[in-house]
């Protein structure tokens, strides 16, 4: 008998309201240890998970249960994204109105991320480190999530940094506020850790110029005050993000002393032995300038600036493999929320695009889904399929293991409940 697809068994089928259910499994992730189980037993009700392991699980745990056998399916624990910006719409590519989403007030923007952080979680994303926003949606968000109630948590927790730290008049006004709103570094760190951030973000460089395929503009911060940042963000007890891009610019960040670097293109090989002997993290975020050359119709792009965005994610690549060769500490962010990048779909394809770029595909996936909250959010509670753990996980193709972008066919139980994918993913 021809086994049905995933996707037309899941759903309807599974319903822990009438007690145990138990799949039979071809792959169940264990993202810490690295290794997949294979035709691996997963039983659970609503109050937990009661066994996980290749070995068949003990007859009383499954006399009256609900049994499934899935040979194609794959379950695994949700994922985590290591840089978003939550109220940016990422799936909007028409430039006027990404513009006008952005001019709104705080109380439209708040609605919509609020939605926006459920859909991520019904697709298979806990949890989201942001990188900043003016309008103190993100801050809000976190504040809502923190709250132990049943709506709360069918939300992606988002750690926000509050507004990010930018210099008057250069990049970054459109989720920064500047740092000359304050008498020094510390003054204007202490007012995010005063408004709860989860972490500080800072601006030190803008961004690509890509008709010219370099960064053209000089850094906004020195090396001495990225090292004031960081003094500060550390008496906070919290870690300091940095945007930076070009490599005058990320050589500051570096020396300057910051705990990840994000995007980090054009970064140096000298860079990248100082990030290892410094145990500085690197977040490379493949997709938003994959996402430029996908749109690049639409962002008017002729032939020869596509040229220098795949010269410029070759370049990227090489340094991937020269950080993995270093042994430095790599995480997965997909920048969500930037031109084209959609929330949870673009998480799926960060992944997929490191392991083109040279990261063995398990190795993304597990860091994405173990390393990231261990690394970014420790105070987050462990996400494992396990027995004695809540049944809440995702179950996807097996194919996902070699292309995360099989992902975005996934279920995601809830407490053992199937839910249905979100019809708003226009809000992603």
């Amino acid at each position: 008998m021809k086994t049905k697809p995933l996707a037309e068994i899941v759903p309807a089928s599974l319903d822990t309201g009438s007690g145990t259910v138990w799949l039979q499994l071809g792959q169940l992730l264990d993202a810490a240890k690295r290794r997949c189980h294979h035709n691996a037993h997963l039983v659970y009700d609503s109050n937990g998970i009661l066994h996980a392991s290749e070995a068949p699980p003990p007859p009383e745990l499954t006399r009256a249960a609900q049994t499934l056998n899935l040979p194609d399916a794959l379950a695994l624990p949700l994922l985590f994204d290591g840089h978003t910006h939550i109220n940016l719409c990422g799936g909007e590519t028409d430039a006027q109105r990404r513009n006008a989403a952005q001019l709104q007030e705080p109380g439209p923007l708040l609605e919509q991320a609020q939605e926006r952080a459920r859909a991520i979680f019904h697709m298979g994303v806990r949890a989201l480190r942001d990188g900043g926003d003016k309008d103190g949606v993100g801050l809000a968000l976190s504040s809502k999530a923190n709250a132990s109630n049943t709506e709360a948590f069918r939300m992606a927790r988002v750690f926000s940094p509050g507004p990010g730290i930018h210099r008057r008049g250069r990049y970054g006004s459109f989720f920064s506020t500047p740092v000359e709103a304050f008498a020094s570094e510390a003054d204007c760190v202490a007012s995010r850790a005063a408004l709860g951030a989860a972490h500080i973000k800072i601006v030190p460089t803008g961004i690509i110029n890509f008709a010219k395929g370099a960064v053209t503009a000089k850094p906004q911060f020195s090396r001495d005050e990225i090292r004031a940042f960081k003094e500060a963000t550390a008496a906070h007890g919290l870690h300091l993000m940095a945007h930076a891009s070009g490599e005058d610019g990320i050589g500051n960040a570096i020396q300057g002393g910051v705990d990840t670097i994000e995007h980090g293109y054009f970064i140096t090989r000298e860079q990248l032995a100082i990030m290892r002997d410094q145990n500085q993290i690197w977040v490379p975020t493949f997709a938003p300038v994959h996402r430029q050359i996908i749109h690049a119709d639409e962002m008017g792009w002729d032939d020869a600036i596509v040229g220098n965005l795949r010269r410029i994610l070759d370049g990227h690549a090489k340094s991937l493999g020269q950080a993995m060769d270093m042994g430095i500490e790599i995480l997965i962010g997909s920048d969500a929320g930037s031109y084209g990048v959609p929330h949870a779909i673009g998480l799926f394809e960060e992944i997929w695009l490191m392991s083109q770029a040279g990261m063995p595909a398990l190795e993304a996936l597990c860091r994405a889904i173990h390393d990231n909250p261990l690394r970014l959010a420790p105070k987050l509670e462990p996400n494992t399929i396990t027995a004695g753990r809540e049944a809440t996980f995702l179950l996807a193709p097996t194919a996902a293991l070699k292309d995360a972008r099989e992902l975005a066919k996934a279920t995601v139980l809830v407490r053992g409940a199937p839910v249905q994918q979100p019809e708003i993913r226009g809000l992603l």
